[in-house]
Order: structure tokens, then C-alpha cells, then sequence
């Protein structure tokens, strides 16, 4: 592994001690299961489709078990550069919540990074949630159809959906995992993510998620 590799890891590693809480011990914890699936290809020479839905197991403590579908489209502008949108849906319990995107991606020797803004609308809210994420990532290949990946993520509120609620950090979520090429058009990804969620007034939460990812390629 090269020094460039090694940095970018204590870089990863520095991050999620950064916003880790420092009496984590008093802090409310939760174990989730996240079960997903993605499908990528190109439309036409230079755009790209990507679908994921998941289904997401949670302690009832900390919120009803969540399903969730995405499409995204995204044009390429260059070897480096995509820009792209979407829109996803949320159901969790009762509650539908209708979330249309846009961003912008630049992947480069391993490295890719995401600004994504999301538009947020929930049952019963009265206004648009509006919420930034950046999100750090990279892949590294470990051996023939192997490889191993990392990522740190920031979810900003710039504007809440309710008027008392706080702007500024939501969460940040940090994972690492492996992905394994079962053939030409399927991969399959066990993971772990640590979320730490903020909470106005009140201990940071925080979510230990392992995941199994499947991904479809066409």
C-alpha cells in the first residue's frame, strides 16, 4: 500500500474520531440492518442511470423500519465530472417522505467525491426541508474482483421543515466495506456504518448499521 493510501486512511480515521462524542458511553445507542440493492448503466454514450431501493431494520426506540427507492441520472461532462439529479422516496411507518435531488460528482484514480442537495418533503410539514451532503470516497482493489472502500459523509440542515427546529449538522456517517465481483454484471458488499445523528438540546445518537449490498451492472 502506498504512502498516498495511508494518508488518506488516518485521514478517514482522524474524521470519524473528530465527530465521535466525547463521553460516547452516556450516549443513546442503536443496532440497525440495512438490506440494499443498486442497478447502474448508461443510457447513451455518456449518461448514467443509477436505481437503489433498500429496506432498513431499526430499533422501534429509534424510529419504525424504513423502505426507501432512488433514480438518479447523471450526464458526464468529462472523464472526471458528472452532473446529475433524481428523486427518492421514503416510507417510514406512516410517514412518506418525497425527496428530489441534484449533484455534482468528481471521481478520480479511486477517489470520488458527492455534493448532493436534497429537497425534502414530509407528511404534514409546513414547509421544504433543504439538506447538503458531501461525502467523501474511495476504493482501493485488494485482489482480483476484490476491493475495499471507504467513505465519510456530512448531512447539513440549511433550512429545517419546521421553524424551532435547528439548522447546522445533522449527522455524519462514516463506512467502510468490502466489494466482491460475483460476474460480469453482479457485486455483493457486506459493510459497516457508524451514523452519529445530532440532537438539539440533547445527547448525540448513536447507530452501529452493518449492511449487505447487492449491485446490478447492465
Amino acid at each position: 500500500m502506498s504512502a498516498h493510501h495511508i494518508r488518506f486512511g488516518l485521514v478517514l480515521a482522524a474524521l470519524v474520531i473528530a465527530w465521535l462524542p466525547s463521553k460516547a458511553s452516556a450516549n443513546p445507542e442503536d443496532t440497525q440492518f440495512w438490506l440494499a440493492g443498486f442497478i447502474r448503466g448508461n443510457l447513451s454514450d455518456g449518461v448514467y442511470l443509477t436505481i437503489d431501493t433498500s429496506y432498513r431494520w431499526r430499533d422501534p426506540v429509534f424510529g419504525a423500519d424504513q423502505q426507501t427507492f432512488r433514480a438518479t441520472v447523471e450526464q458526464s461532462l468529462n472523464d472526471d465530472i458528472r452532473l446529475g439529479g433524481g428523486i427518492s422516496f421514503f416510507q417510514t411507518g406512516p410517514r412518506l417522505e418525497i425527496r428530489p435531488h441534484q449533484q455534482f460528482r468528481f471521481a478520480r484514480n479511486g477517489l470520488d467525491l458527492r455534493s448532493r442537495f436534497e429537497q425534502r418533503f414530509f407528511d404534514g410539514a409546513k414547509r421544504v426541508e433543504l439538506r447538503i451532503r458531501q461525502r467523501v470516497q474511495y476504493t482501493h482493489p485488494v485482489a482480483e474482483g476484490v476491493n475495499v472502500r471507504g467513505s465519510v459523509e456530512w448531512f447539513g440542515i440549511i433550512q429545517p421543515r419546521e421553524q424551532n427546529r435547528t439548522s447546522g449538522t445533522e449527522q455524519v456517517r462514516s463506512m467502510i466495506w468490502l466489494s466482491f465481483k460475483l460476474n460480469d454484471h453482479v457485486d455483493i458488499s457486506p459493510s459497516y456504518m457508524l451514523q452519529i445523528s445530532q440532537r438539539a438540546g440533547r445527547l448525540d445518537t448513536i447507530s452501529h448499521i452493518p449492511q449487505l449490498t447487492l449491485d446490478y451492472y447492465f
